[in-house]
C-alpha cells in the first residue's frame, strides 16, 4: 500500500469512528463524496495550525499594507 492509499485508509477509518459515535448513517452511494469533502476540511484545518503570525496576526511578519518590515507610523 503506498503513502496515500494508507492516508485515505486513515481518514476513512477515523471518518467511519467518528460518524459511528454521532450515530450517523451516511449511504454507500453518498460516502465517497462525503469522505472527500471530510479529508479537504482535515487538510485545511491541518495547513490553518500551520501558519505562523507575528503578533499581529499576520502572517510572517510583514506589515502587507506597506511592504515593509515595520510597522506603519500612526498605525
Amino acid at each position: 500500500m503506498d503513502s496515500a492509499a494508507a492516508v485515505r485508509s486513515a481518514a476513512e477509518a477515523e471518518f467511519d469512528t467518528l460518524t459511528g459515535r454521532l450515530g450517523i448513517d451516511v449511504p454507500a452511494d453518498l460516502k465517497g463524496g462525503v469522505l472527500a469533502g471530510y479529508q479537504g476540511l482535515r487538510d485545511m484545518a491541518a495547513l490553518l495550525r500551520s501558519v505562523e503570525t507575528d503578533h499581529r496576526g499576520r502572517p510572517g511578519g510583514r506589515d502587507d499594507r506597506t511592504g515593509n518590515d515595520e510597522e506603519r507610523p500612526g498605525a
